[in-house]
């Protein structure tokens, strides 16, 4: 019983000494591709399909909880969209979509060395769009902006979906370099039955500074602080 009290009590020791991950800032400034994933049509179309490129801005703030996993919030803006070429079956003639949009992934990251691998939820706001044709000779161009609701011919505000890739971190003494790997699968269609979706591979190059403080990480410092005190009272049981 006596023995098996201490290989509790040095589990415990051991689980309150481990070091959390580092809490960082990421700062993201970017040049990003996208495209729209058309549903049922998306086979039909997928000669015609070409992606958009845009910029993203916005920053990553990972907080380290343990040695090898750390929560990462994100807020994005992104200038997504995609292009079909001239007589595809949906719309006839060269179109291009663009949405101006706020993303707000949450990822769950975990630490493998510099490699991670991350996954979460994502909620994304539709900001504003533009949807541009151009003239064939059998169809007029034009541009009109996007109008939003919930009825077919409208685009929704909201959209929602998955995030999930891997990354490698480069540390150097006050910062690090990070490589983001990631796919975004829209779950959401954008067209109000037009079946649209974005969907689409992404990848970052993202800059970041270590952040003073962990929120998460209070508790774990109270906890070492205990332990640390503990093994002193039992390295000197006199004083």
């Amino acid at each position: 019983m006596k023995k098996q009290f201490l290989l509790l009590i040095t589990m415990a020791a051991f689980t309150g000494k481990t070091l959390a991950q580092e809490t960082f800032m990421d700062v993201v400034i970017n040049y990003t591709p996208t495209s729209i994933n058309y549903g049922d049509n998306n086979k039909e179309l997928k000669d015609f399909k070409k992606g958009y490129w845009g910029l993203q801005a916005g920053a990553s703030f990972q907080a380290g909880i343990t040695e090898y996993f750390s929560l990462v919030p994100e807020l994005y803006f992104v200038m997504k969209g995609g292009r079909l070429e001239n007589n595809n079956p949906l719309t006839g003639q060269e179109t291009k979509i663009r949405f101006n949009t706020l993303d707000l992934p949450v990822m769950a990251r975990l630490h493998l060395c510099n490699l991670y691998i991350n996954a979460g939820p994502v909620i994304s706001y539709n900001i504003n769009g533009r949807l541009k044709t151009e003239s064939n000779g059998n169809l007029p161009g034009g541009k009109s902006k996007m109008e939003f609701g919930s009825e077919l011919g409208t685009y929704s505000r909201w959209d929602a979906g998955l995030q999930f890739g891997m990354g490698y971190e480069f540390k150097f003494k006050k910062s690090r370099l990070l490589l983001d790997l990631r796919y975004h699968y829209g779950m959401v269609d954008i067209g109000n039955g037009a079946d649209m979706y974005n969907r689409y591979f992404n990848m970052n190059i993202l800059l970041s500074k270590k952040w003073k403080t962990n929120p998460l990480g209070k508790k774990k410092s109270r906890d070492l602080a205990f332990w640390e005190a503990y093994d002193e009272s039992l390295a000197n049981p006199l004083r």
